[in-house]
This record gives structure tokens, sequence and C-alpha cells, in this order.
């Protein structure tokens, strides 16, 4: 139970963190619908950002940080502090070194590639290749101050990003009167100015927590070895997800066009992935996040039994947020478009088409989070080989069904539901494997908890569908778009609530008796554990 409430304690302090960022992160969305809609634009902005993005959620929440939480571990806590300090900065050193020689590559490369087309992608993507560099080792660093029991500067440095972007954006519109692509070079410009600064955030944290890293060229390092030789097998094992994202912005970019004629399936898929990310980003990562020191801690004490109860509890509270994330979703798609979106540039036909995208999105939302929690369960067991041979399958059977389906009249929506449906089969083949690897892993209290949730679930939809049928109060409710949003998510989550108490979801009743438990002792004169430890 101690590891529990850690990771509900951990959970909760890097969803409300999080949810923060996300929200400024929309700000940020809301901006580019005003000022570019789904237009080509932002199309090429989309894949410019695509690269640093990616590398970003590899190195923060995929393959080096994933591979340095286990070993750094470790170390320690066999031979302390100081050799922690050294192997994290030797991982910064060589991380810099590396992405500093592949970025001037990059940068060549693209000087030539411009000579023979004038593409605004590859402009932009020349501007925000050095982003790749400043944003890896901010998320290196984060991982670090992870192992550390330190959740709050990770999660909150976004949002030093999207202020920057909302600031660039808001100076070159307004106080220098750009558009389109002159524009977008401004916001091009902050986003290099916010990296810089987040890089700052991050090392100014591990100062104060006192685990400032010794920065050493080190390549001899037993334990640097094993972090990188992990890394590989990595990159592919838990980053489906974003690869599959590379591959739709691209089919998107060459094969999505509007009626006149211009490139608009990446702006169309960008606010997509963002709002069906929304939910995934707040509670789904934030629980791997929390939950993968406590696996590797229970692998690091050789405790297999222990490892097996935290993996369960981390699936049942993954399905017990993404059911219901990933229903609602789907039912109010187009009101949650509409609201958010719809000014300025932005227009119906805009609506229509993201919404469409949100949908199919959404399907695989169980499925994105349990991935990030059963991928995380394989690296505490050191064991990376099993997730890199089922993404392998999966990514290449993720790019032929894109590329079939984006051809028909499902057009970016056809790429979305190839994306939703190998997340959901990759799931199922990694559990089979977990469950012959880690055969102490109960699968049966899994399945029982996620029956109870999708019965809650299925209220919480019906509620959905039917009250905005209501004659009365509900129609004067929905002449206000935004009232009637926020109306309907309110209705969504009280009867997921009630629901779940009412079939007895072990989850929502654990939640309650940490409400509860935390309110007495705040009432008694002393604070409970927070899930710091």
């Amino acid at each position: 139970m101690s590891d529990l409430r850690r990771i509900v304690g951990t959970t909760r302090i890097i969803a409300l963190l999080t949810l923060g960022s996300r929200l400024v992160g929309l700000a940020r969305e809301m901006m580019f619908a005003h000022f570019f809609s789904a237009g080509p634009v932002l199309s090429a902005f989309r894949v410019a950002f695509m690269i640093p993005n990616v590398a970003r959620r590899l190195f923060g929440e995929g393959a080096l940080s994933s591979s340095l939480v286990p070993v750094l571990t470790e170390v320690i806590h066999r031979e302390g502090d100081e050799a922690g300090r050294r192997l994290s900065g030797a991982i910064l050193v060589l991380l810099t070194a590396a992405l500093t020689g592949l970025t001037i590559f990059a940068e060549v490369a693209l000087a030539i590639a411009m000579r023979w087309t004038s593409e605004p992608a590859l402009k932009l993507t020349a501007m925000l290749l050095p982003y790749m560099l400043l944003i890896c080792v901010t998320a290196t660093a984060g991982g670090v101050l992870n192992v550390r029991g330190h959740f709050a500067s990770p999660a909150a440095a976004p949002v030093i990003m999207n202020l920057a972007l909302i600031a660039g954006a808001l100076v070159g519109a307004l106080g220098l009167g750009l558009a389109d692509f002159e524009l977008m070079t401004v916001v091009c410009g902050a986003t290099l100015i916010s990296g810089v600064a987040q890089v700052f955030w991050q090392l100014a944290a591990l100062q104060r927590v006192g685990f400032t890293p010794r920065l050493v060229w080190d390549v001899r390092s037993e334990a640097v070895r094993r972090v990188f030789s992990m890394m590989g097998p990595m990159i592919l094992g838990l980053s489906t997800v974003q690869v599959s994202s590379v591959a739709d912005y691209l089919i998107a970019y060459l094969a999505v066009m509007n009626e006149a004629g211009e490139r608009v399936g990446p702006a169309v898929l960008g606010y997509a992935q963002y709002l069906y990310q929304l939910p995934l980003g707040v509670f789904g990562i934030a629980l791997a996040t929390a939950v993968f020191p406590v696996l590797s801690a229970r692998a690091a004490a050789e405790d297999q039994a222990g490892l097996a109860e935290v993996f369960s509890r981390g699936m049942r509270l993954s399905m017990f947020i993404s059911l219901p994330a990933a229903a609602g979703m789907i039912i109010i798609a187009e009101p949650i478009v509409r609201v958010l979106f719809e000014r300025g540039a932005f227009g119906r036909d805009d609506t229509a088409r993201v919404a469409g995208a949100v949908v199919f999105y959404a399907i695989g939302i169980p499925a994105y989070g349990a991935l990030h929690v059963i991928v995380r369960a394989f690296y505490a067991l050191k064991d990376s080989a099993t997730p890199m041979r089922v993404a392998a399958m999966v990514v290449g059977l993720n790019l032929a069904l894109g590329v079939a389906l984006v051809l028909t009249p499902l057009q970016e929506r056809g790429i979305a539901l190839a994306t939703a449906a190998t997340a959901s089969l990759q799931v199922v083949l990694l559990a089979q494997r977990l469950g012959r690897r880690l055969p102490q892993v109960r699968w049966r209290p899994i399945l029982r908890s996620t029956a109870r949730q999708l019965i809650a679930t299925g209220l919480m939809s019906a509620a959905l569908l039917l009250v905005p049928r209501a004659e009365g109060a509900w129609g004067i409710v929905s002449r206000w778009g935004a009232v009637e949003l926020i109306s309907l998510i309110f209705v969504g989550l009280g009867t997921y609530a009630a629901g779940s108490l009412m079939f007895r979801v072990d989850e929502i009743r654990m939640l309650v008796a940490r409400v509860e438990a935390e309110s007495g002792s705040v009432r008694g004169g002393k604070l409970g554990d927070t899930g710091h430890a």
C-alpha cells in the first residue's frame, strides 16, 4: 500500500502541474487557430517542429530517460550520490556532443535541399533544428530530477515554451503587423529562446535539490555503456506512438489537400492530436512517470511479486482514467473543437475536419495510456528487446494502414484510425509477452476492474448522449457554446464518478479514501504523505 500511495500521490502532483502546462498549450493552439487556421503555413510548422518534438518525447518520456532512470537508481543505491552525479553528468555531455553533431549535419543537408526547392517546411525545419538539442538536454535533466523524487520542475518546464510561442505570435501579429509565413518565423525564433530558458530552468532545479551533475567525458564507464546499450532498442519500444505521429504527418503532408489544393493535413492532425493527447498527457504520462521509479525499485530489489502488484495497480489506474476520456472525447468532439478553435481564421469547415480526426484518434486513448505502463514494466525488468520487436511490427503495419486509408474518403481520419488500431494491437501483443516474462502478474483483477469501469463509462456515455436532447433548461444552456461544453464535461465526470461508486470500482473508492485521509490529517494539524518520498 505504501507503493500505491506513492504512485497515486505523485501521479496527482504531476497531473496537476501538467494540467497547468496543457492549459497554456491549449491557449497556444487557440492562438494558432486564430492566426493560421488549419492552413498550409501551420502545416509547414507542424512538419518542421516534428523533429524536435519527437526527440523530446523520445528523450523526455522515452528512450534515454527510460534507460537512465533504472541505471541511475541502481548506481545511487549501490555507490552513492557522487557516482550518480558523475553518471548523469557524463550522459548530459555525451548527449550534447551527439546532438550537436547531428544538428550540424542536418543543417548542411537542409541547406543543400533548399537550393532545389523553396518548400516552407524545409525553411522552418532549418530554423527549429537547434531546439532539438536544447529540449533533449532539458528532458534528460528532468529524468534525473525524477530519480531524486522531484517532479514539479520537469512537469512545469513546458509552460515556458508555450508562453514563449504565444508571446512571439502576439508580438509578431499585433506589434509588427506580420502574417502568414513571416509571422511563423517569429514564432520559431521564440521557440529557440524558450529552449535556452528551459535548460537553465532544469539545471537550476538540480542545483536546488543538491544534485548538480558532474560534467565529465566518460565513455568507458560501465553504467554509461549500460544506459546507451538499453537506449537503442527503447527508441522503438517506447516511442511507437511518436514514430507513428511522424508517419502520420508525412503522409498527411503529401496526400491531404483542401479544395484550394493547399497542404492542410498536418495542421488538422496537429489540432486533433493535441486534443486526444490532453487526457493522455495530463493523466496517462503522469501515471507512467510516477510508476516507473517504483517499478525500477521493485526490480532492483528482485521483488517480482511486488513489481507485478505495482504494474497491476498502474494498469488499473490507467484504464480508470483513459476509458471515460476516450468515450467523452468521441461523443463531444465537435463541441470541443467548435468552442476552443472556431474564431478568427478558423472556420466551420475546419471544425468539421478536426473533430472527425479527434473521434478516430480517441478510439485508441486506452491503448495509448496502457502502452506507457506496460512498456515501462519491461524496461524495469531491463528487457528492451521485446518491446523493440513488437514495435517494429506495429510501426510497419501503421504505415501500411495509414497509406491505404488516407487514399479513401476518410483522408486524415483514416490516418488517425490506423494509429489507434495499431496501438491497440501493440498493447495486446506486449501483454501476452509480459505474462510469460512476469508470471506473477494477476490479469484477472485487471480485467475485472476494467469491466466495472466499462459499465461506468457506458452510463457516462448514455448521459452525454441523452442530456443534450432534453428540453427546457438545456435548451437555454445550449445557446452558449462554452457553457454547453462545460456542462457536458461536468455531466460526464459526475455520472462516471457515481457509476464507479455504484459498481464498486476500487480506484474511485481508493481515491476518495485518500482525500478523506489527507483532509483528516490536515485538520489534525499535520501533513500526510504527499508522495514525494
